[in-house]
């Protein structure tokens, strides 16, 4: 009675399934369309009706993690068709543990397994030993396909080739030496460029996804894929993987020096001071202009809190809040930035000032942006965008059409939007960079400027002023630009009238 119970009872109808895989382009295997192809022709050459198919792409047949598989199975015994037709046994899978709960779950829905590529004879006594065979030797070649792959990975690592790791701003040539791409490249060196002339991370993160650009994956920036671009030490020339490590081991797309202004930075943003969370944390802004006169150290945000529970915010020479080795005592955080302002005011206040920075800004703007790189790289992306959308219409032309083309549409339509402001935008900047009178015309826009405004205070402050030098007695402001003075303010003729003056912006200690 058990006996005819397990013994299979085919279905007896002729619908038939299918179900393609493919693990990655570098096997030597049928793609998922080849598949496809002889499995429609099977099914039409033996009278069977193909009533659905299922593929994953890329997916390992190791693992049973897979939802076309996964979906398959379920739905199945719902289906009850006659037959499954695969191209391999280590199509269904590369685990035999898995390929038996498989098997056992298709043949009790009735279903019975064809294989284009692998003949099983018709015999039942050898059959089911053929297919065990091909089984083992499906586990077993991946098995031998990892160690291979983790042989050839240690094996180009070693001569600094690419594996299979792909970064933003390069490709490989033929022989997979990583080679700079001039189409992203560009895009590296603005990032690395922006965040160490001083511009916010957010802000940077909100240009580029403005503007259509994508990550090395094709999804759009976010905190940690920007951090973990300006962090990669491959940009500077330097070949990691895994334990290799090869000093020069591919081409540099920027210099160390910018490499380690930007580490500079993310070091200095790490030190600013921790309030608690029931009250706003103050923005130190003047932390990566501010430094110590006494040790010459940077300076950082910190904060104290009164025996009454009044909370009072400073910067502080890291040696002397850390390390107790720098004399130089703590100084009010509103009382030194109401003075820098003071200063940023009566800059944008002068209008001969103004006229003749504007000819040290030019020279400025031709050292950092004088080449068309970045805009090329705008202009590169465009194309390829106006290309997909082109590519899109053909297919919609066709009758392909779904939320999902409709979605990927409006997404191509955008970007194709957002490219063309950007490309109009640097223009503009190139050209108003190149005219003396311009320039002029753009920073008195700036003469009455609310210094509340972050955005406003930011720019001025990192476009006229290299770094700011604390002492005991004094404050020594040095100015970016050649034709300008460096600014020491002394602390003792600072009067009480003139901070008087600063409570205009709301910020007088």
């Amino acid at each position: 009675m058990s006996n005819k119970k397990n013994q299979f009872v085919q279905n007896e109808n002729n619908l038939a399934i299918a179900y393609y895989r493919y693990s990655s382009q570098s096997q030597n295997d049928a793609s998922i369309e080849q598949q496809q192809e002889q499995a429609r022709l099977y099914a039409e050459k033996n009278g069977y009706t193909l009533v659905k198919e299922y593929a994953d792409r890329a997916i390992s047949g190791t693992t049973a993690n897979r939802p076309q598989y996964q979906l398959m199975l379920s739905e199945i015994d719902v289906l009850k068709p006659a037959v499954l037709i695969l191209w391999k046994t280590d199509r269904l899978g590369r685990d035999r543990a898995e390929l038996v709960f498989a098997k056992s779950v298709i043949n009790k829905a009735g279903c019975r397994i064809c294989y284009i590529a692998e003949a099983l004879p018709d015999d039942d006594l050898t059959s089911p030993l053929i297919e065990a065979v091909f089984e083992a030797y499906a586990e077993f070649y991946s098995k031998q396909l990892s160690q291979n792959v983790l042989r050839g990975l240690s094996y180009n690592a070693k001569l600094g080739l690419y594996n299979g790791v792909s970064l933003l701003g390069y490709t490989h040539d033929s022989e997979k030496h990583y080679v700079i791409d001039e189409n992203t490249a560009p895009i590296v060196r603005q990032i690395f460029n922006d965040y160490a002339e001083g511009k916010p991370i957010t802000v940077i993160i909100n240009e580029l996804n403005a503007q259509g650009i994508k990550t090395s994956r094709g999804n759009a920036f976010t905190i940690n894929s920007l951090r973990g671009i300006m962090k990669n030490r491959s940009y500077m020339g330097e070949y990691r993987f895994g334990d290799v490590v090869i000093p020069n081991g591919m081409p540099a797309i920027i210099s160390k020096e910018l490499y380690d202004r930007v580490q500079k930075r993310f070091e200095l943003n790490k030190h600013r001071a921790k309030t608690p969370t029931d009250e706003p944390t103050p923005r130190y802004w003047l932390t990566g202009k501010l430094f110590c006169g006494e040790c010459g150290s940077s300076m950082h945000g910190t904060a104290g809190t009164s025996k009454r529970g009044k909370r009072y915010y400073y910067y502080s020479c890291i040696n002397h809040y850390k390390k107790k080795t720098c004399k130089l005592k703590d100084i009010s955080k509103d009382k030194l930035e109401n003075l820098v302002i003071s200063v940023l005011d009566e800059f944008l206040s002068d209008s001969e000032k103004l006229a003749s920075l504007a000819v040290d800004i030019v020279k400025y703007y031709e050292k950092h942006y004088g080449d068309d790189s970045y805009i090329n790289a705008l202009e590169s992306s465009l194309k390829e965008t106006e290309q997909a959308l082109k590519n899109l219409v053909k297919a919609i032309e066709k009758g392909i059409f779904s939320k999902t083309t409709q979605a990927r549409l409006q997404e191509l339509e955008e970007r194709k939007m957002n490219l063309i402001a950007a490309i109009d935008t640097e223009r503009i900047k190139k050209l108003a960079m190149n005219d003396t009178r311009r320039i002029k015309e753009y920073y008195e826009m700036y003469k009455h400027a609310d210094f509340k405004e972050p955005d406003t205070r930011d720019f001025v402050l990192d476009y006229f002023i290299e770094k700011i030098f604390v002492f005991s007695d004094k404050l020594v402001i040095c100015c970016r630009y050649d034709d300008m003075q460096d600014i020491t303010i002394d602390f003792k003729e600072v009067s009480a009238a003139s901070e008087g003056v600063l409570t205009n912006y709301g910020l007088a200690h």
